[in-house]
């Protein structure tokens, strides 16, 4: 997966001009910010809460050509300074996108989960490794222009002379400091906009969820994704506590579009199954998860796909327990 980001970020470094991500106005206080079409599967949602006071902005990834694009946007749309940048996730390679937040907007408070793999050093790695990576990916290049016929190499060299730039410019950045600060319980005050960060369980092991308890929408990352890709088995208890949140509405997941409260029934009844089938070594695709998929934008591969994986995440750790 890792190797397949850097190759997609790299393609995004080295085109002309990179696809602005879609900003969807949900109400004077929530923006929803989609990736661009062809990264939808692979970049996370985020979103823009402004209160009278006070913004925050929810979660981030690690393209920074459509990152730097957003916080071009985002300076020319918030009405009120950006206070707060919060994390969903505790997975490091997810937040690197911080850095360049964080530079961008100096004064900004980083809420992360509390989680014991997020250091000063992990973050530092993850942000070093994804520049190194970077860097190889635009040594290959190189090397392939080079093949090509002399008139075919101009174009292509001067993304490479701006990919460069870019990589040059982002060498400076500083990674994203974890201070000892206890999360839970957390309330952010917007100004007429309450948020409430709680930490749970979820599909990174340690995760945040985002209540903007006046709106009643809850921002959990890839803990809230209609279709779970299963790492860990603390997943299912957390999402019948989410929905329990109350004043819930609608929920944004890290990938796909808002959906209703009622909706999260949807991961809840995929993990009940695999726990199931888990405790049986039964892997084959249960036939009530089809009808409760019908009209959402997954084809049967990818959820049988996604559950065989969860089978065996449940049952392999099933069986260490023993």
């Amino acid at each position: 997966m890792l190797r397949l980001l850097c190759a997609v970020f790299t393609t995004l470094m080295l085109a002309p001009t990179a696809h602005a991500a879609n900003w969807h106005t949900v109400s004077a206080q929530i923006t929803l910010i989609e990736p661009q079409a062809k990264a939808r599967f692979i970049l996370p949602n985020m979103a823009l809460i402004q209160g009278k006071a006070c913004s925050a902005l929810i979660d981030s990834h690690g393209d920074f050509v459509a990152l730097e694009q957003v916080i071009n946007q985002l300076k020319e749309r918030l009405n009120t300074p950006l206070c707060h940048l919060i994390a969903t996730t505790s997975e490091a390679h997810q937040l690197t996108g911080l850095a360049l937040l964080k530079q961008a907007f100096p004064n900004a408070s980083v809420h992360l989960p509390k989680a014991p793999q997020l250091t000063d050093h992990t973050l530092r790695k993850a942000l070093d490794t994804q520049l190194s990576n970077f860097a190889k990916s635009i040594e290959l290049s190189e090397q392939r222009v080079s093949k090509l016929p002399a008139e075919q190499q101009g174009s292509w060299r001067q993304r490479l002379a701006l990919a460069k730039q870019r990589l040059t410019r982002w060498q400076t950045l500083q990674s994203t400091a974890v201070t000892n600060e206890a999360i839970l319980p957390s309330q952010l005050e917007l100004g007429g906009v309450t948020l409430k960060l709680s930490q749970f369980h979820g599909q990174s092991g340690y995760d945040l969820s985002v209540l903007s308890v006046q709106q009643g929408a809850l921002f959990a990352g890839q803990s809230a994704n209609l279709l779970p890709y299963v790492r860990n088995t603390s997943w299912h208890s957390a999402l019948h506590a989410l929905q329990q949140t109350p004043q819930l509405d609608w929920i944004l997941p890290a990938f796909g579009k808002p959906y209703k409260a009622e909706q999260l029934s949807v991961p809840i009844t995929f993990l009940t199954l695999a726990q199931q089938q888990a405790a049986q070594a039964d892997t084959r695709f249960p036939a009530a998860l089809t009808p409760l998929y019908q009209g959402l934008p997954y084809n049967q591969m990818q959820l049988t796909q996604h559950f065989s994986q969860a089978v065996k995440v449940l049952a392999h750790k099933k069986a260490l327990n023993k």
